[in-house]
């Protein structure tokens, strides 16, 4: 698998996931709704919740690769895990949902900062950044 950098993954959390809110706000009613339709969530809230709750489990993984060598993948039951996210901010609206995933946005770019470059060189850390950022981008991709 190829390496993703420091660099690139912060432009990743700067250049397509800082933007994805605008650029989702940008299509039409109809385009907004046939998009959501095919990712299989009612409102972008519900979306950008199920990243922001990846993100939160993906950098809780990466924290233990950090620390212990044996450490590996968590199992998670998808499904369950995505509506137990997105039951959460049921009641909430857009705007405080957009809030909290800018919130976590910073926080993982905040994280990625603080990596090594012998962080970097962890295949389970690489993997998880790009399970997170790029291949989940590219899976949500406007």
């Amino acid at each position: 698998m190829e390496r993703i950098t420091k660099q690139e993954t912060l432009a990743v959390l700067a250049d397509e996931w800082g933007n994805y809110a605008a650029r989702f706000r940008r299509l039409s009613p109809e385009e907004q709704t046939v998009f959501l339709r095919k990712q299989g969530y009612q409102r972008l809230a519900d979306l950008l919740t199920h990243v922001a709750a990846w993100w939160e489990v993906g950098l809780q993984s990466i924290e233990r690769f950090k620390v212990d060598p044996q450490a590996r993948q968590l199992e998670i039951d998808v499904d369950p895990f995505n509506a137990q996210a997105v039951a959460k901010v049921r009641n909430a609206t857009d705007s405080e949902v957009i809030r909290n995933f800018e919130k976590m946005r910073c926080t993982f770019i905040d994280h990625v900062i603080a990596l090594s470059e012998d962080d970097f060189q962890d295949e389970r850390i690489v993997n998880q950044i790009r399970m997170e950022l790029v291949n989940h981008f590219e899976e949500h991709k406007i």
